[in-house]
Parts: C-alpha cells; structure tokens; sequence
C-alpha cells in the first residue's frame, strides 16, 4: 500500500491535545488530555464524542426561520380558526332549524326540491 507523504503520526503533545476520536493501528487507547476524560474502550469498539456546544445560528438563518414561523401563525389565526369557526356556527344554525321545523318536513321539501314533484 502506498504511504501518502502528508499522512504522519501524532506528536505526543498533539495527541494529548486532540479532542476528538482516532483509531489507531495497533489498537491501543492514547490519552485524550484532563486525565482521559473520554474513557477506555476496549479494542475494536466505537465511541461518539461530541466536540464543541450547540451549532451557531446565522442571523439570516433565524430571521427565514422567525417569518416562517410568522407566516404559520398568521395563516391559522386569519384564515384556519375563522373558517373552522364559521362551519361550526353554520351547523349549528342548521341544527337549529332543523329543530325547529321539523326533521320530517325538512327531508320533504329537500326530496321535493331535489327530484321535483
């Protein structure tokens, strides 16, 4: 196999720096720095370390996310709640009148209006 020129092993002190994951050839467990923090792990297994905190946010990336979410709420307060609002008032203004008149009559004048006389 072919040695790439820019591939070389870690310096002592460059290991003891790194805070991330390495597998080595032989297998061994290097010290990670602050007294091996990240632990042993046995040969031949697989450990996750997350480097640095939370990702940064852009500021353009939170304004698309703010009218995103702007346009979201806009939509159901103006157009979802008042159409859902308007059926409910609806049936229940034909509930009423259906009570009030009559289930019978009302299925009568809907089969004289539908199929004529």
């Amino acid at each position: 196999m072919e040695q790439d020129p820019r591939v070389r092993p870690m310096s002592r002190e460059e290991n003891a720096a790194y805070r991330g994951v390495t597998v080595e050839e032989d297998g061994a467990e290097a010290p990670r720095g602050e007294d091996g923090i990240y632990g042993r792990a046995q040969r031949g297994s697989v450990r996750y370390v997350r480097i640095g905190g939370a990702p940064q946010r852009s500021l353009l990336g939170s304004i698309v996310w703010a009218a995103i979410l702007a346009a979201l709420l806009t939509f159901v307060i103006f157009i979802v709640l008042p159409t859902m609002a308007m059926a409910i008032v609806g049936v229940c203004i034909l509930g009423a009148i259906v009570g009030l008149v009559g289930r019978s009559r009302v299925l009568a004048w809907l089969t004289r209006y539908l199929y004529g006389r």
